[in-house]
């Protein structure tokens, strides 16, 4: 049992790595100079976080090194230590960086330099003790959960505590609020309108905005310009020509000395004391689409508590689409596509109360303009007011909200240079920290929760849309991590690094349903239990191309074709493909193994093993004949369906013969390049196994193995990789836990690799560790099955061996090895590339 939990501890450890790497700075002269908070592993990067009163860092090592300056906000910093706000760090290092050192340059121009461990370097002891201690209290937390799997085997009581363990695979998306996609006519109101636009030069985007204003504002009117001493010679002129042009519904006032944005919507404000109806602050780089107003004063009707309401935008922090707090560009013209499905969504009763408002499009509500008449001039020449003039209103019991049926294009930074803009931000951003405590927190908070999160996502998806080169990719896959889905997210990055998006459909999550948008800027994601709000979200886009990934986890997976198929729009060019990455299409039994564990061949219709039956969630039997039919109708309507070795050709066709016209075969592209490591020929020398262990992949031969070697002699042994807590591994066998393929020749070296076994008892489909095992260049045994087997026999330092289901297997590993001699193998061999190993 111990043994069981040290595999399980081993898991979270690699999951919650980041909490063994926060220390503390050295002093300099009894101040402090700063914390190091986490370093972690991500995106092919290693990354380190924390802040610091130095003015300049660089970490270094054999070979490179990385500068950077602190310039993150951190108001709790500046708060706790009386620091500038600006004084956080966070440095990306290369994979293969090692031997860290962190050097801080002292405002003196003195230097201290700091050893930093790296996340593949062992824990010291104090660090294991307090993982340790965060592990027990999070399985205490587990325990009644735990409990549930392992008396009923319940699926969800398993995914349950995984996410109280935080192991999940994949992030939990926010659920999905069906109160924003109900269906209804938009609100609108009729009131008269004051808008207030700011100028300062920036012409092309201030004849844009006000063409707009002018042909899409769908109630009374009446502008407010304030030229701030442009210095381009067209702005001024053509501002009066346009006021000419409307004639009693424009005031241009013309200022001759710059008094920046504060100063002159201050100027507007007071000029529109004198008008009737709310007030709109618009930017002159905003893009207002058809009927716009009158949704965004909708909410003063339904609240009189609401003062602020700010639209959805491209550019709008809190209130961005796709992705909250990021600026994204649009093409010309995408705004009104955009909104024309923002005007189908729905405005919860009551609606989400946000912090702030955003100034770039932020509509007052007239009851409460006259409570706060102007914006604080100790902000100059602007950032921060309008959060300064909400707190203010917020303290006078006002609300602010964002409209998700209005979408308004933000261009953003027209009329500040970069830098400006930057010192700017932090200035106003230190301001409003001391004058408001606890605003930085609640906007943390918002984001974590972002109530807005349903709408984000069906404007997000529809930006994917419209992006899209060609029909978008809808990747339909499961939650349980793993190669395929290692590679499902280099697909993705490839997609994302060309300014491009795509969209991952998950199940086996705690919701059924999860859909997530990929972009250049980050991940957004949502679940539900209803597939129509899937539907729903997914209809704006122009053309679909779903791709079955996986549906291992889903907790009625018979259903799962149909839903596919019914992505479909025969109406659009949408595709449908398929790529097996596992059996799941042939059996419920996904490795094909026998109720006995064991693998005996493709899997026929009239098979009567228990374990290619499923069991529905109300307790119902699937027969395997069903299942079959129900997944060759969804294949027989795929354009196309990818294997990724011949093994797997052959598997299916023995199932489905007809679908052979539309089977392609492609290996998979590397993912990791691993270095070459000298071989080690010597009777000491470990057999490793690389990856994570469950009873398919071996974990059973495993111990087995280690049994037989610790009563009998044998190699050393060692798992490079994870195991089912299900199984006990003697102790003999060194379990390393979590890798990054980056790491496998250091590890290697390590415990003193001279051979690789791959244990794997069912015909994978693909296997990515056999490759990565192969490309080391040392000697790899295998069982000579499905892709594993094939890519052994085509490899020079590969060993087959002969499989028999019911035999011993162990044994058959310990003879194969005896066989050959001590690790021999031919010393200078060519390895193979990844994506050439199975071709």
């Amino acid at each position: 049992m111990f043994l069981r939990l040290y595999a399980l501890y081993l898991r979270y450890a690699a999951r919650h790595a980041d909490r063994l790497a926060g220390f503390s700075l050295p002093r300099d002269r009894g101040k402090r100079l700063g914390n190091v908070e986490r370093i972690w592993r991500a995106d092919g990067a290693t990354r380190i976080v924390g802040w610091t009163s130095a003015t300049a860092l660089c970490v270094s090592w054999p070979g490179g090194q990385v500068d950077a300056i602190p310039h993150i906000q951190r108001s709790d910093v500046m708060h706790r230590f009386g620091l500038p706000i600006d004084c956080g760090f966070e440095i990306d290092l290369p994979e293969a960086a090692r031997d860290l050192t962190l050097h801080l340059t002292l405002a003196d121009g003195g230097e201290i330099a700091v050893p930093v461990a790296h996340p593949a370097d062992p824990p010291t002891p104090a660090a294991r003790r307090r993982l340790w201690r965060a592990f027990m209290v999070d399985l205490f937390r587990a325990m009644p959960t735990l409990m549930r799997w392992a008396v009923l085997r319940d699926a969800g009581a398993r995914t349950r505590v995984k996410h109280l363990l935080g192991l999940e695979a994949n992030a939990k998306g926010l659920p999905i609020d069906g109160r924003f996609l109900a269906e209804g006519p938009t609100p609108r109101a009729l009131h008269p309108i004051t808008i207030i636009v700011p100028v300062h030069d920036a012409f092309d985007m201030l004849v844009a905005c006000l063409r707009r204003v002018a042909a899409h504002t769908d109630v009374a009117w009446h502008a407010i310009l304030i030229d701030d001493a442009s210095t381009d010679p067209r702005v001024r002129p053509f501002l009066r020509a346009w006021t000419d042009e409307h004639r009693g519904r424009v005031t241009l006032l013309e200022l001759e000395k710059n008094l920046g944005f504060v100063g002159a919507v201050n100027r507007g404000f007071a000029v529109a004391e004198g008008h009737a109806g709310h007030v709109v602050l618009l930017n002159s780089d905003a893009m207002v689409p058809a009927d716009w107003a009158s949704r965004l004063i909708a909410p003063f009707d339904r609240d009189p508590r609401i003062a602020s309401v700010t639209p959805m935008s491209n550019n709008a922090e809190i209130f961005s689409v796709p992705f909250i707090c990021e600026a994204v560009p649009l093409p010309s013209g995408m705004v009104d596509r955009i909104d024309a499905v923002a005007q189908t969504l729905s405005l919860p009763d009551p609606p989400p109360v946000a912090p702030t408002s955003v100034g770039f499009c932020m509509a007052i509500n007239a009851r409460w303009f006259g409570r706060v008449p102007r914006f604080d001039t100790a902000f100059g020449r602007g950032y921060g007011e309008e959060v300064d003039w909400c707190q203010k209103i917020r303290l006078a019991g006002g609300r602010h909200v964002g409209l998700p049926t209005l979408f308004v294009e933000h261009r953003g930074g027209q009329s500040f240079g970069a830098e400006a803009k930057r010192k700017a931000v932090l200035r106003a951003n230190a301001m409003n920290a001391r004058r408001y405590p606890a605003y930085d927190l609640e906007v943390q908070s918002y984001i974590a929760n972002d109530p807005l999160r349903t709408a984000r996502i069906a404007l997000a998806v529809v930006v994917a849309g419209e992006l899209a080169i060609g029909p978008l990719p809808l990747f339909v896959a499961h939650s349980m991590g793993g190669g395929a889905d290692h590679a499902l997210a280099a697909e993705i990055a490839a997609f994302t690094a060309q300014g491009q998006y795509a969209l991952v459909l998950r199940v086996g999550g705690p919701l059924r349903w999860q859909l997530e948008v990929h972009g250049p800027m980050g991940v957004i994601s949502a679940a539900t239990e209803r597939f129509a709000h899937i539907r729903r979200l997914l209809a704006p886009v122009p053309s679909l191309r779903v791709v079955y990934s996986c549906g291992v986890g889903d907790r009625n997976p018979i259903e799962l074709p149909n839903a596919m198929m019914g992505l479909i729009r025969h109406d659009r060019p949408d595709r449908l493909e398929a790529r097996l990455h596992d059996y799941f299409v042939v059996s419920p039994s996904y490795c094909l193994l026998n109720a006995d564990g064991a693998y005996r061949g493709p899997v026929l219709r009239d098979n009567p093993d228990p374990a290619h039956r499923q069991r529905r969630p109300d307790g119902g039997i699937v027969p395997l004949a069903t299942w079959q039919s129900a997944w060759e109708g969804f294949l027989a309507r795929c354009d196309e369906i990818t294997v990724f070795s011949e093994s797997s050709r052959q598997h299916l066709l023995a199932v489905y013969p007809g679908l052979s016209g539309n089977i392609m075969y492609r290996p998979h592209a590397t993912i990791a390049q691993i270095t070459r490591i000298k071989h080690a020929a010597n009777a000491s020398a470990t057999l490793a196994v690389l990856g994570n262990l469950s009873r398919q992949k071996g974990a059973g031969v495993l111990c087995d193995l280690a049994e037989r070697v610790a009563r009998d002699g044998g190699p050393k042994l060692a798992l490079i990789g994870n195991i089912d807590p299900a199984f006990s591994l003697p102790p003999t066998v060194r379990l390393h836990g979590s890798y990054m393929p980056a790491d496998i020749p250091h590890l290697a070296e390590r415990y003193g690799v001279g051979a690789w076994l791959v244990p794997s008892i069912w015909p994978e489909t693909f296997s990515f560790a056999t490759h990565e095992m192969l490309a080391t260049g040392l000697p790899v045994y295998g069982f000579d099955i499905g892709a594993q087997g094939e890519a052994l026999r085509r490899a020079p330092n590969g060993i087959p061996i002969p499989f028999d289901p019911d035999g011993d297997h162990a044994a058959a590993v310990l003879a194969m090895i005896a066989a050959r001699g001590p690790w021999s193998v031919v010393q200078e061999i060519s390895v193979p590339r990844l994506d050439k190993a199975a071709e």
